[in-house]
């Protein structure tokens, strides 16, 4: 299976849309799909794309798709989640609860996977601000990519 999406992000790349690509997956893989933007940087990396280039990419597009997660937690709340989404409330209970109890910085995890996902919904049911929200989420994106590449620099 991995091999199978590594090949197709490997195809991707050599097109000319492989950042515009690459921004998408990111994006879409930030919400509540289950997508691996790791696979695909380091397919990505494998096949030639630039390291800087991929990871500011990446990290902009999990940043949209987590700032939409933002914008239904202060739009809908509880109820479009539950309603549209189909989260589940005791996975958003756990993500607010944990937001509470470590303030912001938690939004420094929001690559985790499980976890990351409903965190970035709870800020904006607590009306948290959006500028701080975003500082948080991308440096936290940006260091887990850093991170990423250099534990699989010796393979790509």
């Amino acid at each position: 299976m991995i091999y199978a999406i590594e090949n197709w992000m490997i195809a991707l790349a050599a097109g000319p849309g492989a950042y515009v690509g690459l921004f998408l997956f990111g994006a879409i893989a930030a919400t509540l799909v289950p997508l691996s933007p790791e696979v695909a940087a380091i397919a990505v990396w494998k096949a030639g794309l630039s390291v800087p280039a991929t990871i500011i990419v990446l990290t902009l597009g999990n940043y949209a798709g987590n700032s939409i997660n933002y914008l239904l937690g202060r739009l809908g709340e509880y109820w479009i989640l539950k309603r549209w989404i189909h989260i589940k409330k005791e996975r958003l209970e756990r993500a607010r609860k944990l937001f509470e109890k470590y303030g912001p910085p938690i939004l420094l995890l929001s690559w985790v996977p499980i976890i990351g996902d409903p965190l970035t919904f709870v800020p904006g049911i607590l009306r948290y601000s959006f500028l701080k929200f975003s500082l948080y989420v991308i440096i936290g994106k940006t260091i887990a990519f850093i991170a990423l590449y250099w534990l699989v620099s010796w393979w790509v």
